[in-house]
């Protein structure tokens, strides 16, 4: 059973904010269980996007959600690295409470550590509340089997657990495979953003009928830079270039 570690109270206003700008802004009142998509961009900038006056990247479909939806225009990262920054965004809490405070990197003994889970996280809440639960893309709160986000609160995993994997042959940092679906690594062909977009659609059409919460983790534009007509740089047992 999770450990309820963090105030009840500061957890229902949290979630009361979240899901009270997606009903007054979403449509009528009657859907009290809006389905939430949650969408994180890997080292994306505020400032590389159209909304917010880049000139040169071309982002059409963020600044129509922009002009369409709610723009922040003051928003605070708990962190400025991968691990502690995830930590917060799912618990609510400070990354030092759940004792992530650094980098979970693929070599080195951090790759034995992860997100506790008796941490109550943003799925683990919404699960108890009827929805389906999912995130597809990347995790790094733990290498290990024990820390997948199917021991946190999510019905469904479909991603990498690493900091970043190689976008076609989905090999991690330390030249191990890592691609999951649920609790068993597979092997599978395809670009990892086409991969996460795929899945995420698929998610949301097979649940559509239910409230449900996904959690879409992109990888791009994080390193190694990739496109989709460029060729696998990792393989395992080979050297590779650290970007």
């Amino acid at each position: 059973m999770k450990v309820r570690t963090f105030s009840q109270i500061s957890y229902r206003i949290i979630l009361f904010i979240h899901i009270s700008l997606l009903i007054f802004s979403c449509g009528p009142r009657e859907f009290l269980s809006p389905n939430i998509i949650l969408i994180m961009a890997d080292d994306l900038g505020y400032g590389d996007i159209g909304c917010y006056g880049n000139e040169k990247i071309q982002t059409p479909f963020l600044d129509k959600l922009a002009s369409e939806g709610l723009k922040f225009t003051d928003f605070h990262s708990n962190g400025a690295v991968c691990s502690p920054t995830r930590a917060a965004l799912l618990t609510g809490r400070y990354q030092q409470r759940s004792g992530l405070e650094g980098v979970i990197y693929a070599k080195g003994e951090t790759r034995q550590t992860g997100l506790d889970i008796g941490e109550l996280t943003f799925a683990d809440h919404m699960k108890s509340e009827g929805y389906a639960t999912g995130i597809v893309g990347k995790w790094h709160l733990g290498y290990h089997i024990d820390f997948n986000p199917i021991y946190q609160g999510f019905d469904y995993f479909r991603g990498y657990v690493s900091g970043n994997v190689d976008y076609h042959s989905h090999v991690d940092g330390a030249g191990i495979p890592d691609w999951w679906h649920d609790l068993e690594k597979v092997k599978e062909k395809g670009y990892v953003t086409d991969l996460i977009t795929e899945y995420s659609l698929e998610f949301i059409e097979k649940n559509q009928d239910e409230p449900f919460f996904l959690y879409i983790a992109h990888e791009v534009p994080h390193y190694p830079f990739q496109g989709r007509k460029d060729k696998a740089d990792r393989f395992p047992g080979r050297r590779f270039p650290a970007l």
